[in-house]
């Protein structure tokens, strides 16, 4: 396939993953992100609709783009996460574990999408770009049966395990996270007046905290350990939103407990004793 034949396709498939997971897709985007004229944009859409997927998507005047038609069923693309998550970070291909395994050299592991379902994330990116709220039944482990909730959503994070919105409740006056396999049905918009991304303190607020080799592990085995993540004098300073600290030490598989740091085969790392009192577990419980 010639450089030109992929570019094609990688626009094709952009156009699908946007239209699916998004619920719009206007010429700007592609305009953007792969630096061609509105008119190319527009010609890719006309070609994605008659040559891949006809019927698909109809223009909405009221967001000056198009919309996936009801039953919208993706044809470049497996109907994943993480290909939309690919997308946006870079990775214009397909998911990086399929990629890899290809070369017979290479391997990855490819986590669970955990059942996060397209028109979820519709709603949840609509409101997160209008500023407003939505409705959700939302699952947790408190009330696995689900309750209805207000939230006004501000950002899609994925933490390398998990999607989650970062948003305002209603319910408990306060900026939580919640996990997008676990609302049920399809959002519904509200008219609630939230409190946007500027009054998210935790997610304004940048912390530094230090990772250290674990205490108790032997010296030979700390250098070992300050190698693996390139330690300057067997230490790791890392900058990171507050609102997302405690899943960059998941990422590292840190310790942040005393408790935890017993477990020195887990937990080859640990954060530094004093920066303990930054981490706040209450991110967990929406």
């Amino acid at each position: 396939m010639t450089t030109d034949k992929h570019e094609v396709l990688m626009r094709m498939r952009s156009i699908e993953l946007l239209a699916y997971w998004e619920g719009r897709l206007i010429t700007n985007r592609l305009v953007t992100w792969f630096g061609v004229s509105r008119q190319q944009a527009s010609s890719d859409i006309k070609r994605y609709l008659m040559k891949h997927n006809p019927g698909s998507m109809v223009h909405d005047p009221s967001v000056k783009g198009y919309v996936p038609v009801d039953g919208f069923k993706p044809v470049l693309s497996s109907g994943h996460i993480n290909e939309y998550l690919d997308m946006v970070s870079g990775l214009l291909s397909n998911s990086m574990a399929v990629t890899l395994e290809t070369n017979a050299h290479l391997a990855s592991v490819q986590l669970p999408d955990r059942s996060v379902r397209a028109e979820v994330v519709r709603e949840v990116i609509t409101a997160c770009r209008l500023a407003s709220s939505i409705q959700i039944n939302y699952a947790s482990m408190g009330n696995p049966e689900g309750v209805e909730r207000v939230v006004s959503p501000h950002t899609l994070v994925y933490t390398g395990f998990r999607w989650h919105v970062r948003a305002y409740c209603h319910m408990r006056q306060d900026f939580r996270d919640f996990l997008l396999s676990r609302i049920d049905g399809v959002p519904e918009v509200s008219l609630f007046d939230g409190l946007g991304v500027e009054e998210d303190q935790h997610w304004q607020n940048e912390v530094t905290v230090s990772l250290i080799p674990n205490a108790k592990l032997t010296v030979e085995q700390k250098a070992l350990v300050a190698k693996d993540f390139g330690m300057q004098h067997e230490q790791l300073n890392i900058t990171v939103r507050h609102a997302l600290v405690h899943y960059t030490l998941q990422r590292y598989q840190a310790a942040i407990t005393a408790t935890e740091a017993d477990n020195v085969l887990q937990y080859p790392l640990q954060l530094r004793e004093e920066d303990r009192a930054l981490i706040s577990r209450h991110l967990f419980d929406a």
